[in-house]
């Protein structure tokens, strides 16, 4: 089920795509699916906190061993990149950006306090020695920079330019971690 919704998301979009397509696409009936999933976002919000996790766990693996400044520019560049490869997170992007921006809204910001949350342990397992509320501080900023990059790539720094974005994250991203 969650690989025919996926499938069909990707090639078509959230907002276009309806339960009957994803039913079809597994080949179960719609009643099937409405027993594991009770709508639509049930599906996508599933789908979401998988990539989330996947998402994350890579930077972890990407921070592991490294100091502080030198997580945060790996991280940084391979979240960047990440967001890109990741078929579900790109169409997105592409094609509905509004759909993250109304998440954020309609849940009072959840998503990204736990992203947030997510980075701060991150950082803290590379040894940072900030304060918790600081650590908070910094790990939501560099959350809200990333997403507001995803959200709208055309500026000063060219996000398809892995090089450029790692020196964007050494010149003015790790002055925020100590």
């Amino acid at each position: 089920m969650l690989d025919a919704a996926r499938a069909e998301f990707e090639r078509y979009g959230i907002r276009r795509t309806n339960m009957d397509d994803i039913a079809r696409r597994a080949g179960i009936s719609r009643s099937t699916l409405y027993r594991r999933f009770p709508n639509k976002d049930a599906l996508v919000e599933t789908l979401v906190l998988r990539d989330t996790a996947a998402f994350f766990a890579e930077l972890d693996r990407v921070a592991a061993d490294r100091d502080p400044r030198s997580a945060v520019v790996e991280c940084f560049t391979r979240g960047v990149r990440l967001a890109q490869e990741m078929p579900l997170v790109a169409r997105i992007l592409e094609s509905e950006p509004e759909l993250i921006l109304g998440l954020t809204n309609r849940t009072d910001g959840a998503p990204t306090v736990q992203a947030a949350a997510q980075v701060a342990v991150t950082l803290r397992r590379s040894g940072v020695t900030m304060s918790d509320e600081d650590l908070s501080a910094v790990a939501e900023i560099l959350v809200r920079i990333a997403v507001s990059l995803m959200l709208n790539p055309h500026g000063q720094l060219d996000i398809s330019d892995q090089e450029a974005v790692r020196q964007y994250a050494e010149r003015y991203l790790v002055r925020l971690v100590w």
